[in-house]
């Protein structure tokens, strides 16, 4: 897995603000919460902020439930949209 030094370094898919953004539009466009969670999946989503240790902080686990829990909700809402 690559290490980024710097927050420059990161690509605009994996950035904290990028899938932030991605999650609030993914109320109204709902594919969005599914191309969060496959980059959650494949990798990290990187912080503009460095850890104690100097390396660039990544998602919690805490952040990483919201995005699933977001994907739940919307597949549940289709489900009932289009089955009921």
């Amino acid at each position: 897995m690559q290490k980024y030094s710097t927050y420059a370094e990161v690509p605009w898919y994996r950035k904290s603000s990028t899938n932030s953004l991605f999650i609030l539009i993914s109320i109204f466009f709902p594919p969005l919460i599914g191309l969060v969670c496959i980059l959650l999946i494949t990798g990290k989503i990187y912080f503009n902020k460095l850890d104690v240790q100097g390396n660039l902080k990544t998602w919690s686990v805490a952040n990483k439930v919201v995005a699933f829990v977001f994907l739940f909700v919307q597949l549940t809402f289709l489900a009932f949209r289009y089955l009921f």
